[in-house]
């Protein structure tokens, strides 16, 4: 497994002009900025995590971070990229399959780390050396599973959605306790087991109560995972025995 823990390299152009003595002398740089941006999304959220509190945080004012980030839309497109960095990534030896299974886990190990995290790396395209880095990562693994560049690209695509789904599924309840304290599945678990003889209106549905109640994330997300790569040895299957022919 390969680890990249740099911070992103302050862009040429406007950022690489001399800085004024006074911006000079807070010793003030992207990395302290980016971990400081980390903890404050972690104590307050994506709402929070303003270019104002970043500054008070810093002991800054907010003009020295603009010698750093142009906008706050700069500055959570570093955050996004750096939440990246903290992925462990599969080395190229491993078997696609394993690759792709162990992207989906380290997406989740990270962005339940964080508040919002799920939000911000949804909302963020994703830019930034470690989030491209991870993006190749997965499209290598679906090429080498006889995917032609155009499918593996959308596949990859889809994959990365379908993550950012079930994480951001999760951490919601995860903060939110919503009816009585239990999750979605756990409450109609609950509403099915109260039913008695109504419950013959959804025949299908006779026995789910138990499995509602008893269903926990790290499973479920094992299992959406699992639905997923299987669909996708299927998809490469087919398209080999396509170019076979």
């Amino acid at each position: 497994m390969t680890k990249v823990t740099s911070a992103p390299k302050i862009a040429s152009g406007r950022h690489a002009r001399s800085k004024p003595a006074s911006v000079a002398r807070t010793g003030l740089d992207r990395a302290q900025l980016v971990k400081a941006s980390l903890e404050l999304l972690q104590e307050s959220g994506l709402e929070g995590l303003s270019t104002r509190q970043l500054a008070t945080r810093l002991g800054v004012k907010s003009p020295a971070l603009y010698w750093h980030v142009r906008s706050k839309g700069e500055l959570l497109a570093l955050v996004a990229d750096a939440l990246c960095g903290q992925m462990t990534l599969p080395m190229p030896r491993v078997s696609p399959r394993k690759r792709l299974e162990a992207i989906g886990w380290e997406y989740r190990r990270v962005l339940l780390s964080y508040r919002d995290a799920p939000r911000l790396m949804s909302e963020q395209p994703p830019t930034g050396p470690h989030r491209i880095k991870l993006y190749d990562v997965a499209v290598g693994a679906l090429l080498d599973v006889g995917l032609p560049i155009a499918e593996a690209v959308a596949m990859a695509t889809f994959y990365r959605n379908f993550l950012l789904g079930m994480i951001a599924e999760e951490a919601r309840q995860e903060t939110d306790s919503g009816s009585q304290g239990l999750r979605p599945a756990s409450v109609l678990g609950v509403e099915l087991s109260h039913m008695g003889d109504d419950l013959s209106e959804y025949p299908n549905l006779r026995g789910a109560s138990e499995v509602l109640v008893s269903i926990v994330p790290e499973k479920l997300f094992r299992t959406g995972l699992n639905v997923i790569l299987d669909g996708m040895d299927q998809l490469a299957a087919v398209h080999g025995m396509r170019t076979a022919k």
